[in-house]
């Protein structure tokens, strides 16, 4: 079977020791935010009306109950960008589950993908502006999302 090979202007993501692969139109930002709890690594990158992201946080053992970790961070989440929750569901990668869901701000759509592997917690996100359907390169970028191994 052939190599699966990027779409034009699309760059594959897999920054060392992040555990994770993630196809981006682009050539996306690192920042690294240090709290008490946590450590937060993003990538991002804005095309156009829409911003993609991939996030993991490492977070001190025993600061997460895994039982509640990803609603509540989903509903933090929502909660800073003042978003609605308009769906939620459970979902599994690579037999890992995590949950998507789906918001929505005053201008733009939200989706987004919460995954908590041991103290690590995943996080991949696209907004895109309403005035605008990005779906098919939405769906690219979940779909491309891979964990890989340590």
């Amino acid at each position: 079977m052939p190599a699966q090979s990027e779409p034009p202007g699309w760059v594959t993501l897999a920054p060392e020791g992040a555990g994770f692969s993630a196809l981006f139109p682009g050539k996306a930002v690192e920042t690294v935010d240090k709290k008490t709890s946590f450590t937060l690594h993003s990538f991002n990158i804005t095309v156009g009306r829409a911003t993609y992201i991939a996030s993991y946080s490492d977070y001190l053992p025993g600061k997460l109950d895994p039982a509640t970790a990803l609603s509540a961070n989903r509903d933090k989440f929502n909660k800073s960008l003042q978003a609605t929750l308009i769906s939620s569901r459970e979902i599994t990668i690579d037999g890992h589950t995590g949950i998507e869901f789906t918001s929505e701000t005053p201008a733009a759509n939200v989706k987004s993908q919460l995954f908590l592997i041991s103290n690590r917690m995943y996080q991949t996100v696209a907004f895109v502006f309403r005035d605008v359907d990005e779906t098919r390169n939405v769906d690219r970028f979940f779909d491309s999302f891979k964990f890989t191994a340590k």
